[in-house]
């Protein structure tokens, strides 16, 4: 049994085939750039191109994300907080808490030992407390984003963006590199700003072990180390975290086409 998941985020569209819900088959990426259906058809095919599977063999396809109505084969959509929490449990199955630092807003959930969400909170106010601004200070700096963490990582004095608006942040920023501040402290400090903002949002929640970081930036070790060193405990990360959502969504996926397997048996007998 094969299912399917897609993740259409504002920054990135990703994707994952699972088989019988428990092995992962494939996961691919692709940016949110374009036409999201168009972007999305390239993903499928690149997850079965990897998987060696034929669009058909695809049992179920379950989206989720903001752009999750807009794939008209899909055959479930799941809201982004639930998919996110499955694909956490599935990944660190004593995930009690899930945070996600995404595009276009930042936020943490509690979540039972099934992977239900219980409690959460989102800031979407501003593009200061996400990962965006990560994007716009690379570009503004003039660092390739995969740099910025390994380079953040040998700060000495990291220097806090205390600003929750984006632009004055940015202001900060300019101004750091006028007063000669190094690189590496912009960096940190950029990444301990996100983090505590991130903080903020967990003790609203709750904060209990195990915390899970899910979503894109956990492939910046960077801000995986200003998390760990803020929140003052150990956070689960994997590689496969940063499909957490598209992950998540085929898991459910396989949980709804079982049910309905067990109702047609039901209904047949």
């Amino acid at each position: 049994m094969i299912t399917g998941g897609l993740d259409l985020g504002a920054g990135t569209i990703k994707g994952a085939l699972l088989e019988d819900g428990r092995r992962i088959l494939a996961t691919a990426a692709a940016p949110s750039r374009g036409s999201p259906v168009h972007t999305a058809h390239r993903v499928l095919d690149e997850l079965g191109e990897a998987a060696n599977i034929a669009p058909g063999d695809v049992d179920y396809l379950c989206t989720t994300g903001f752009g999750r109505y807009t794939i008209p084969e899909r055959n479930l959509q799941v809201s982004d907080f639930t998919s996110s929490a499955r694909g956490a449990i599935f990944l660190f199955p004593k995930t009690r808490m899930v945070v996600d630092v995404g595009a276009q807003a930042s936020r943490t959930m509690s979540v039972s030992e099934t992977g239900k969400v219980l409690k959460f909170k989102m800031n979407e106010k501003c593009a200061a407390g996400a990962g965006r601004f990560v994007e716009r200070c690379a570009k503004y700096l003039q660092i390739p984003i995969e740099e910025m963490g390994p380079k953040g990582l040998t700060s000495v004095h990291p220097k806090l963006i205390s600003s929750v608006c984006a632009v004055l942040a940015e202001t900060e920023i300019i101004n750091n590199v006028a007063e000669g501040v190094p690189l590496p402290d912009i960096l940190m400090g950029v990444f301990l700003s996100l983090s505590q903002r991130a903080f903020s949002l967990m003790r609203y929640v709750g904060i209990q072990p195990e915390v899970t970081l899910v979503g894109g930036l956990v492939r910046n070790v960077g801000m995986v180390k200003a998390l760990h060193d803020t929140v003052g405990m150990d956070v689960n990360v994997t590689p496969e975290a940063y499909y957490a959502a598209a992950i998540g969504s085929a898991v459910l996926g396989h949980s709804r086409l079982l049910k309905l397997a067990q109702s047609s048996r039901g209904a047949g007998g």
